[in-house]
């Protein structure tokens, strides 16, 4: 099995793009073998797609109700929806914001 290195969403403010997708890492290997913890998020802007890291499920649970609110849209309305996200760490907690 190969290694991807992706980068970590980080404390400081940082520009993300629109939020297309979460998931945890899945193990392929044999079933003695440790179960993964890296899960990660994967976004699209300026017709490219970049793939991060998550680093811990309290951010996690916060990008996956923007990637339903982002789904509704797809369905409901043929676009992308408003979470283009803006990402940071302050005073302790993760702060997921619209631009």
């Amino acid at each position: 099995m190969e290694t991807i290195t992706l980068p970590t969403i980080g404390e400081e403010p940082h520009f993300y793009g629109y939020i297309t997708g979460i998931g945890v890492e899945n193990s392929t290997a044999d079933f003695r073998d440790e179960v993964p913890t890296r899960l990660y998020a994967t976004f699209e802007y300026g017709h490219g797609t970049t793939v991060w890291c998550v680093p811990d499920h309290e951010l996690f649970a916060l990008l996956a109700v923007h990637l339903i609110d982002m789904a509704a849209m797809r369905s409901a309305h043929g676009e992308y929806g408003y979470s283009k996200l803006w990402i940071r760490r302050a005073h302790g907690r993760w702060e997921v914001d619209l631009p």
